[in-house]
């Protein structure tokens, strides 16, 4: 009975349990049906959400008090502090919270303000627009869902305390109708030098902001200052905007804790000479600066109230009785500050009708997101066949497929300013430049995904980084698109029989299948859609590195592009390195260990122009020949060192030069400077002494005017530097050196002696051509720089009766021994004329993907190329322009070629063995266009054919046996053996030593060395018995032991 009732209660708890929330749930929804009721008569009496009803906008006066949100589950009042041209400013009555303003780097140190500036790998960043502040304050992220816009959240053991990337966002507390309330504004903030140095402002303001601590003068120069539009809705006060809240309510800017207490609180303002430090009002009222990883300081937002739509529904304004209200008719969509991504689908601004077609494997491209891309060709500059030419292929990084155009703009510009320094111009229509457009997803300084991986360091180094999960991006020049590019774009079409992908112990098989990229393309880059400043060169052929990175947009961009370009294809190094060997002064091309004036490797240069032995610092080892070299310092040009040793590069990977000649200079010779040891001074005062010497003694160039009647009686020197570029002939020039008069006609001495002279030297061939980087190296172990090389100099003393007159300059001629002229007394100020080439189809139309070329020449040079055959498959035509003088009047050249109809890039398939040796691939595009070659790869043994590395099909014969002499042996005889496959030949029978042993000698094979017979024994106990005896003794013992042991595991009785 007991059990039956204990189940009957337990049943009627249950039926009782279901009644109750059957009518409880009906009763809860009478409840809330009648609550609605009486809101909606309340609203209504407020004139909100009725029918047809359109609500008044509450006006908002200066001084006036609303609440809207909350925050940890308290009002937040707002006090109205101004009215400007953003509309009413509201801020926080009150500190809110006490947060840090931004964190120290953690997850992110590749893009974004964090990259710009080491020290915020300390300290945090001061730049306002990718703060942690201002990405709390616009999110409505539930807790720990903020997006930080740099990508370093506020996190524990990055920030000195109060960490909050686990809050949810400030506006997570706010309705709909209460962010809707807030404006979103665009206004000005200011920036610090990290960012305004990249380019990053807006505006004309270009001075720093004075760091004036008083209220009234805190925004003093903020109309000058460097700037930059922020869209947001919520932010903290600005220098300008506190100080017009000390206007309009005076020590009301000083903040109050909950409690009422003074407390400090963060501006958005940075000290914008500073990386890191920010402003922030103090409690006593003054305004101070912090690093923004500090959590004691508080929070006071801000907003502008949006007017138009602001309705209260309660309250009249004053602080005991705020506004009680929203923006319930104001339509919006969900509220975000997270800048847009990048549209990874987006289209592209350019033409694709010419593009590579790539595959990048796992290492290269591991997400897949760029494992099929298109690239699209654009052709810069195309003088002659890639065959003939300087090939330089330049990439883009951290352009999206709508920038494109920009990148082909980019290019232009930094290809312009490099083309304009010696020796490039020289060669400046032997260069073919092509642009890849390898786009990205995102933007570079967006922080997502760019085709390269480059990340740049806070100190500004770059590289392209194998820690993103692309173990082998570092390689993907000259191991995919290299190849790739060689076999579908570059004259030569090589087929590409290269494995990317494949891994080998064996450096051979590893890197060697990819040296003849480098025969090809003289010279892959790297441009970086990015106003920050760095540029990095990486040279290692050996690896298959050699590519250089340089930033789009920096305030020195062209320059930086010149600067590595000058480390990459020039092989010349940084001219501020630190330290330096003896092995330097073999090695390096323009930077010396030894600076003894006797004995550094430039002494034949010393002197000439600015040619000094400059130490790179103070307390380095190393020394260059000038403090005036765009390899120590971009505001120069290349140093007569570095014009020599480039010159001599370039001219091993082209053709058609055969002599360098040095603008000549013309001084007044003092003898001053003429001895080697006065070249000993090594410091910069040394340097600026000879420099300041020269500029006084100079005759020609700029100075040529300065000549004049009093140098009757005195000497003048003509000098230039003279480089063989062969090493098998001997070459002679001829220096001509006279005084011109203004008509032109030779002047005389007062007896009619012309004042002229001349003098022929022998120029030795370059023996050390071949160890010069000759082309296809993958190795410079240094040369002599003085092999093939002459100073020439003519010292003339002119006649104390030469009749000079006013308008005379000294005029020279320097010929080669058939008559050339190598250089006169205008070359130095030569004038060069852009000569612009056209690409066009026979009909007048231009070929897609080709822009104008620009190349600079010499006015009164000849315009003598000899064009590309072949253009994108086009074929050649007919050439306007070609064979004119250049006149300075930027003449065309206009290249046509016949159309081809079907004409395409290959997109090759796979060989397929045609069991002769060779074998044929397809193009998938069109069937009809096949390429047959011969097989290749593989080893052949004395068993099996070689296996092609193409058709995988064994091809050729096999080879013969690897014999070993006298590999096998027994007591029968001897034979060879294969190493390969053990097949015995040869076999004979053993040729002993001698006919029997004795004790002293065992019998031998002569010939394979086997022992016949052993020496006899000497009496006595032979080793076997020894060996009995010994191993008998053992046993007993051990047996003795075994017995032991057993009766000793015996119980007792």
């Amino acid at each position: 009975m007991k059990s039956f009732f204990k189940k009957l209660n337990s049943t009627i708890i249950i039926a009782i349990m279901l009644v109750l929330s059957i009518f409880g749930a009906e009763i809860v929804k009478f409840c809330t049906n009648l609550n609605n009721l009486k809101l909606q008569k309340t609203v209504n009496a407020h004139g909100l959400l009725a029918e047809n009803v359109t609500p008044t906008p509450t006006r908002v006066n200066l001084g006036d008090y609303i609440t809207l949100g909350k925050y940890n589950g308290k009002d937040i009042l707002w006090r109205c502090v101004s009215v400007d041209d953003s509309g009413t400013l509201m801020l926080a009555d009150s500190i809110i919270d006490t947060l840090p303003y931004d964190a120290i780097t953690s997850d992110n140190s590749r893009s974004k303000s964090h990259s710009r500036d080491y020290r915020r790998d300390t300290y945090g960043s001061n730049y306002w627009k990718d703060s942690n502040m201002r990405s709390w304050l616009n999110s409505i992220a539930e807790v720990g869902g903020v997006k930080w816009l740099c990508g370093n959240p506020p996190k524990e053991n990055y920030v000195d305390g109060n960490a909050y990337d686990q809050k949810a966002g400030f506006l997570n507390n706010f309705s709909r109708a209460e962010i809707a309330t807030m404006r979103t504004v665009t206004q000005r903030s200011l920036v610090s030098h990290p960012e305004y140095k990249r380019g990053i402002y807006d505006g004309d303001g270009r001075s720093d902001l004075e760091l004036n601590t008083d209220i009234q003068n805190v925004a003093q120069n903020y109309d000058s200052v460097y700037g930059e539009n922020s869209t947001e809705k919520v932010f903290l006060l600005d220098v300008k905007q506190v100080n017009t809240v000390w206007k309009n309510f005076g020590s009301y800017y000083v903040g109050k804790n909950e409690q009422g207490a003074n407390w400090p609180y963060w501006l958005r303002t940075p000290v914008t000479d500073c990386n890191h430090d920010m402003r922030y009002v103090h409690n006593n009222g003054t305004i101070g600066r912090e690093s923004p990883q500090r959590s004691y300081i508080g929070v006071r937002p801000a907003f502008y109230l949006d007017t138009d739509y602001y309705v209260a529904i309660s309250g009249s304004g004053t602080k005991a009785s705020p506004y009680i209200g929203s923006a319930p008719n104001k339509v919006e969509d969900d509220y975000t500050i997270a800048e847009p991504d990048d549209d990874p689908n987006q289209e592209w601004d350019i033409s694709t009708d010419k593009k590579l077609t790539l595959t990048l494997g796992p290492n290269y491209s591991k997400d897949g997101k760029y494992s099929n891309p298109t690239i699209p060709i654009y052709t810069i500059q195309k003088t002659r066949s890639d065959t003939e030419n300087m090939v330089i292929v330049i990439c883009g990084e951290g352009y999206t497929k709508g920038q494109q155009q920009k990148f082909i703009n980019d290019v232009k510009k930094v290809w312009s300013g490099a083309i304009a320094y010696e020796p490039y111009r020289s060669f400046a229509d032997r260069f073919n430049v092509y642009a890849l457009c390898t786009a990205s997803e995102s933007s570079f300084e967006n922080g997502g995904s760019t085709f390269f991986d480059v990340v740049v360091s806070p100190k500004n180094s770059s590289t392209i980084s194998t820690n993103l999960g692309n173990p082998w991006k570092n390689h993907i020049f000259e191991r995919c698109i290299g190849p790739t590019f060689i076999e579908q774009i570059h004259d030569a079409h090589i087929p590409n029989n290269t494995d990317p992908d494949a891994t080998h112990l064996d450096d051979e098989k590893m890197y060697r299948q990819f040296d003849y990229v480098h025969s090809y393309i003289n010279q892959f880059a790297l441009l970086v859609n990015t106003s920050r400043d760095f540029g990095d060169a990486y040279n290692n052929l050996d690896f298959g590195f050699h590519y250089f990175i340089t930033p789009s947009d920096s305030y020195r961009a062209q320059r930086t592009f010149t600067h590595e370009f000058g480390h990459g294809l020039l092989g010349l190094g940084d001219e501020y390195m630190t330290s330096a060997a003896t092995t330097t002064d073999y090695t390096s091309l323009n930077v010396a260990y030894t600076h003894d004036p006797e004995q550094v490797k430039w002494k034949k240069l010393l002197g000439f122009r600015k040619t000094f032995t400059c130490k790179t610092a103070e307390t380095n080892t190393s020394y260059n020949s000038s403090y005036e070299c765009i390899m120590r310092d971009t505001n120069y040009q290349f140093c007569e060192v570095c014009k020599l040793q480039g010159y001599k590069r370039l001219s091993q990977l082209v053709s058609g030069k055969s002599l360098y000649v040095a603008d000549p200079e013309v001084k007044k010779y003092t003898g001053q400077y003429s001895d080697l040891s006065a070249f000993g001074d090594t410091t910069y005062n040394g340097y600026a002494n000879f420099a300041s010497y020269r500029n006084t003694v100079l005759l020609s160039g700029a100075d040529k005017n300065k000549f004049n009647k009093s140098l009757a009686g005195k000497k003048i020197e003509l000098r230039t530097i003279v480089q063989n570029l062969s090493d098998s002939t001997t070459r002679y020039i001829t220096m001509k050196v006279w005084i011109k008069r203004a008509d032109g006609s030779v002047a005389t001495t007062t007896e009619g002696q012309r004042l002229e002279i001349s003098q022929t030297f022998t120029i030795p061939a370059w023996e050390e051509k071949s160890k010069f980087w000759p082309k296809g190296a993958l190795q410079y172990n240094g040369s002599i720089l003085d092999s093939g090389l002459e100073s020439c100099s003519i010292i003339y003393q002119i006649p104390t009766d030469a009749d000079l007159k006013e308008g005379d300059t000294v005029a020279f001629l320097i010929t080669d021994e058939n008559g050339n002229v190598l250089s006169h007394d205008n070359t130095e100020t030569q004038s060069y004329a852009n000569v612009i080439i056209e690409y066009k189809f026979e009909d007048g139309s231009e070929i897609p993907n080709a822009s104008k070329a620009v190349i600079p020449m010499a006015v009164g040079s000849n315009i003598n190329w000899e064009p590309a055959q072949s253009f994108y498959g086009h074929t050649l035509s007919r050439v306007e322009g070609l064979n004119q003088v250049v006149s300075g009047s930027g003449q065309t050249v206009t290249y046509y070629y016949i159309k081809q109809i079907n004409n395409h890039i290959h997109d090759w398939g796979e060989w397929v063995s045609n069991n002769n040796g060779t074998h044929t691939r397809t193009c998938k595009t069109d069937s009809s266009h096949t390429q047959t070659a011969n097989c290749f790869g593989g080893k052949a043994t004395c068993t099996t054919k070689a296996v092609c590395e193409g058709c995988k099909k064994a091809y050729g014969e096999s080879v013969a046996h690897n014999i070993t002499k006298y590999g096998g042996k027994d007591s029968t005889g001897h034979w060879d053996t294969c190493s390969t496959c053990n097949d015995k030949f040869n076999f004979e029978e053993h040729t002993p030593d001698r006919e029997s042993p004795d004790e002293s000698n065992s019998v031998k094979c002569t010939k394979c060395g086997l022992l016949i017979a052993p020496a006899k024994q000497s009496k006595g106990r032979s080793g076997k018995a020894v060996a009995c005896i010994i191993i008998g003794s053992v046993a007993v013992v051990v047996l003795g032991g075994f017995v032991i042991w057993l009766r000793s595991r015996k119980k007792p009785l």
